[in-house]
């Protein structure tokens, strides 16, 4: 390790002393560029300050922005086999009617994204759905509203 410049500092260790005390004696940390220290970094005063703040930025953030900062747990890939895409002008309820036609065809909708566009006049909601409509459901969401301009399927 040494040769190449690779150094390694741990403080996780699967045998290591519980609470603060105790003896600490990994043969890990015996190997060259290797430095062990016992699993308290987060007990200083200073750490647990910097772990409140965060939990605050991260819950302020969820309640303002419905986003999740650092969320290590999201799906990579969903059941979603089709995506529905909606072009539609800005009106209240035309996305009511979309998700009460899918929900009415019992298909599981996986994820879903409203984007408006300049003027807040047109939009397009791109709705992933566990299971491909039937052209009849298709057919009802078009004619769920006169604000929808189109509708199509995109197999994912």
């Amino acid at each position: 390790m040494l040769e190449k410049g690779i150094r390694a500092g741990l403080d996780v260790f699967a045998a290591e002393p519980a609470g603060g005390a105790g003896e600490f004696a990994d043969p890990i940390v015996k190997l060259p560029g290797v430095y062990g220290t016992h699993h308290i970094g987060a007990s200083t005063e200073q750490a647990q300050e910097a772990i409140a703040a965060e939990t605050v930025r991260i819950i302020r953030t969820f309640q303002q922005t419905g986003q999740v900062p650092n969320v290590v747990n999201l799906a990579r890939t969903t059941p979603a086999t089709c995506a529905l895409v909606v072009r539609h002008l800005d009106r209240p309820g035309v996305l009511a009617g979309v998700l009460d036609a899918i929900r009415s065809a019992e298909i599981n909708v996986q994820e879903m994204e409203n984007i408006i566009f300049d003027g807040a006049q047109a939009a397009v909601a791109r709705i992933h759905l566990e299971t491909q409509p039937g052209p009849d459901v298709v057919v009802q969401i078009q004619s769920s509203s006169p604000h929808i301009l189109e509708v199509s399927l995109i197999p994912l």
